[in-house]
């Protein structure tokens, strides 16, 4: 486990490993260099689950005959914890039929999800076997934007009509008991029953827990047991924003309506979770200088070499032209680094010092920003306790340098310029890497693609600069 402020390791564990076990499945890979009949036995005895995270290692013919050799319903089940590009390749190269059964086992967002991974004339070869309303269905939701609830949201709710009746005039209340009926008679076509949603029409009025409808006596009016005016998000509404609704009331789905106010789906509080582990998956990407919406978009083993090497030479290019600016502070104290040598003992001390200040800096204030915890008019107060920590922190640090550079044998001065430096750019490292993040959100440009690699560019360009300035106050002989 990581520390989150520090970045050490607690515990004393520094293994990287998988939250969820890995399988062994050597009997797979035995399996498969025999016959057929071997592997639809052994493929009985492996959760579906763990084979479908294994696939992206596997070559594509073997993961084909694995597709062949598992049921239907098993099938789906290793698809859907399969990646949805590891997915769609293998379904792009079976019977349609076969497809569209797998498929139905799905939950709506990752069938969806797998469509949106194939190739255009791939996904109208697979719809040409879909009923039309299926179809329309389908389109509807690929149409969303890939950040929006609406792409991962599933139309098929348990929805209660609040009143029936002949006429306006004379209706009749629906009970608890009727939504419990209703949702029984249509079991296998409701993916999302944790909440029965209440309406007029299309227009949503209530909601009503399971556990509340449940518990409660069949002949109670929907109405005596429904939150009325419940929150309820737009199908164009981002992911975030709609993680932060359910984090905030913890809920476990959302009610999702379109421009017109009609109740269109609902999105899961699981749903959500996979998008957002998808969407710190980036983010990890991206601190790294590497393009993380492009480098994401499939699995290790099936990213194609030129995506990877694509993903990763702008960053690099605008990095390495960046840190000719340390070289060029170099050049200019040449003559300082040759009247005294020790000064370059301790440069990789002193910029590797700041960008890691800077770095955790920026590592806090993207996870406040992610959270809520801060907002970008809260500036100035953010720099302001970025400064204190970081001269409590080169105060610290300081001290320890000023010691260890007299145990190598530099003079007094030497040292003391050192530690002087070394408060100074941690100061100045937290404040940059403080307004970094700030200033991109201010722009509307992710924190997570500039931050990181322009803080341990500038702080590297910036310490140097600093150190030698100091060094010329502080040193006699530059005097």
């Amino acid at each position: 486990m990581v520390n989150a402020m520090s970045g050490a390791p607690e515990g004393g564990d520094d293994e990287v490993r998988s939250a969820v076990p890995v399988p062994d499945l050597t009997s797979i890979d035995d399996a498969l260099r025999g016959d057929a009949s071997a592997l639809k036995a052994c493929v009985k005895q492996v959760r579906p689950a763990d084979l479908g995270r294994d696939l992206s290692r596997r070559p594509s013919a073997e993961a084909r005959a694995i597709l062949d050799a598992i049921d239907d319903r098993r099938g789906a089940a290793m698809l859907r914890a399969a990646h949805p590009v590891v997915a769609a390749q293998l379904l792009a190269h079976i019977d349609p039929a076969r497809t569209c059964r797998l498929l139905a086992f799905l939950p709506t967002d990752h069938e969806v999800a797998i469509l949106g991974a194939m190739l255009p004339d791939e996904r109208a070869r697979i719809e040409h076997a879909h009923t039309p309303d299926e179809k329309a269905a389908i389109d509807r939701l690929l149409a969303y934007p890939e950040s929006a609830v609406g792409r991962i949201m599933t139309p098929k709710i348990w929805r209660c009509e609040r009143s029936a009746g002949d006429s306006p005039t004379r209706t009749t209340a629906r009970t608890a008991g009727d939504a419990m009926d209703l949702l029984r008679m249509n079991a296998d076509d409701i993916e999302v029953a944790v909440n029965c949603y209440v309406c007029d029409g299309k227009k949503l009025v209530g909601v009503a827990p399971l556990r509340v409808l449940a518990t409660t006596d069949r002949d109670t009016p929907l109405e005596k047991v429904m939150t009325p005016d419940p929150i309820a998000i737009r199908e164009d509404t981002t992911r975030g924003d709609a993680a932060d609704i359910i984090n905030t009331h913890d809920f476990l789905s959302l009610p999702v309506i379109d421009k017109h106010g009609d109740l269109v789906g609902a999105v899961r509080v699981d749903d959500l979770l996979g998008a957002a582990l998808e969407a710190a998956g980036t983010g990890i990407l991206n601190q790294g200088a590497v393009s993380g919406k492009l480098a994401g978009r499939a699995p290790y083993f099936l990213t194609p070499l030129f995506r990877t090497v694509r993903s990763r030479l702008t960053w690099l290019i605008l990095l390495f032209v960046a840190e000719t600016a340390t070289g060029t502070v170099l050049r200019y104290f040449e003559d300082e680094l040759a009247k005294v040598v020790a000064l370059s003992f301790f440069v990789p001390l002193l910029i590797g010092t700041g960008g890691n200040a800077g770095s955790q800096t920026v590592s806090t204030i993207i996870r406040a920003l992610a959270l809520g915890e801060v907002r970008v008019r809260d500036v100035v107060r953010v720099i302001r306790r970025e400064v204190s920590a970081g001269i409590l922190l080169g105060v610290l640090l300081g001290v320890i340098a000023f010691f260890r550079a007299l145990l190598w044998g530099v003079d007094y001065d030497l040292a003391l310029c050192v530690a002087t430096t070394i408060l100074v750019v941690c100061t100045w490292a937290n404040a940059v890497g403080a307004a970094i993040p700030l200033a991109a959100q201010r722009f509307g440009i992710d924190p997570t693609v500039i931050s990181a690699p322009l803080i341990t560019t500038l702080v590297d360009a910036s310490g140097l600069f600093i150190y030698f300035s100091v060094a010329h106050l502080m040193i006699a002989q530059l005097h």
